[in-house]
């Protein structure tokens, strides 16, 4: 009898996943353009993302990419695009992400510290590691139908997620040289919130899938987003930025192109990285001083590259990266492109670039 009941309630997620469920009725266009306006939508609720990125010892960078590598549960309260709190599940602790007009605060229970980072307009946010808010359904998908203006565009079965009927999206990048084969999401209908989200690389399962276990679309309650250290015994600290990324973003060491290989740059000229191409096939170029990105990065072997030089290669399913030496620099071109696309960009880059394009000069 104990057996039959542990059975029956492990089945109960499954049973309800699969339960059928009336196709909502809304036009593919208007839940398009639902989700796309979806970020001014309160909700609340735990989410699941399951990475399956094979990545190698990154050293310190191992806590950002987790998410894209294991299972993480995460509770979120979303009020608006500058007052939200993500919190990671953890044994024992909590590792919280809040954001308020105005801040972006961290905050680790373990440790009892608290990292304060100022923050202006959410739109214009520098390049950065993703974070917990990111990985979310709402987020993720609508960030990803946003850049799907020249992509196949098609209408899926509809799902229960959550415990809701969701209306489901199939997006199918026309870059032939993107790793992402297809998008598929599914949303609440009404709202255009997004509840699961899928990333499919060929592969036999996506290589990401976020979902919400429980989800109510409703603003959440102010204190809860609000940042409280009750005792007031946390160590605080004020930082400019958060992560290497946007470390990097502040120190312009090369002159990084409008255009690299014939792909458009994306973000702010005067940034210290910059991200090119378009829809899905988008590259990220960065250049830091040898060693910058810590031992286990600096020691992953090199071999040679069809244009011409060598590189250390990181690939995945889903992201790619080379790493090179140009100039006295470390230079990292990573994204969701084929390794071929990858020498491609990099024989341009290095053609073009020499010594006169590194600011200051020759280190």
């Amino acid at each position: 009898m104990v057996a039959g009941a542990i059975a029956l309630a492990c089945s109960i997620p499954v049973v309800s996943a699969n339960w059928p469920v009336a196709a909502p009725r809304v036009d593919l266009e208007l839940l398009r353009t639902r989700v796309a306006a979806s970020a001014e939508v309160p909700f609340e609720g735990l989410y699941r993302s399951r990475g399956g990125l094979r990545l190698p010892d990154l050293g310190r960078l191992d806590d950002e990419v987790a998410p894209f590598r294991e299972t993480v549960r995460v509770r979120v309260w979303y009020a608006a695009p500058d007052r939200w709190r993500a919190d990671e599940l953890l044994v024992g602790g909590e590792r919280g992400t809040y954001r308020e007009p105005g801040n972006l605060i961290l905050w680790d229970s373990g440790r009892r510290r608290v990292i304060v980072s100022p923050r202006a307009d959410p739109d214009l946010e520098p390049a950065r590691l993703p974070r917990l808010m990111d990985l979310s359904p709402p987020e993720l998908g609508r960030r990803l139908l946003l850049e799907s203006d020249d992509d196949r565009v098609s209408a899926l079965p509809a799902r229960r997620v959550a415990g809701r009927a969701a209306a489901g999206i199939r997006i199918v990048p026309e870059s032939a040289v993107s790793t992402i084969r297809a998008v598929n999401l599914w949303a609440d209908p009404t709202t255009g919130v997004v509840l699961r989200v899928e990333l499919d690389t060929g592969a036999s399962a996506p290589v990401l899938e976020t979902e919400f276990v429980t989800v109510h679309l409703r603003s959440p309650d102010p204190d809860v987003v609000a940042f409280d250290d009750a005792d007031g015994r946390a160590d605080v600290e004020t930082r400019s930025t958060v992560d290497p990324i946007e470390t990097i973003g502040n120190t312009r060491l090369l002159a990084l192109p409008d255009s690299l290989a014939g792909l458009p740059r994306r973000n702010d000229p005067e940034a210290g990285l910059a991200t090119y191409g378009e829809g899905m096939a988008v590259v990220t170029l960065l250049a830091v001083p040898r060693g910058a990105l810590g031992r286990r990065i600096d020691a992953l072997p090199r071999a040679e590259r069809v244009w011409g030089g060598q590189a250390a290669l990181i690939e995945t399913s889903l992201v790619n990266a080379q790493l090179a030496r140009i100039g006295g620099l470390e230079v990292v071109l990573a994204g969701t492109v084929t390794v071929a696309e990858l020498d491609r960009i990099a024989g341009e880059l290095v053609a073009a670039v020499g010594p006169a394009a590194l600011v200051g000069g020759t280190p």
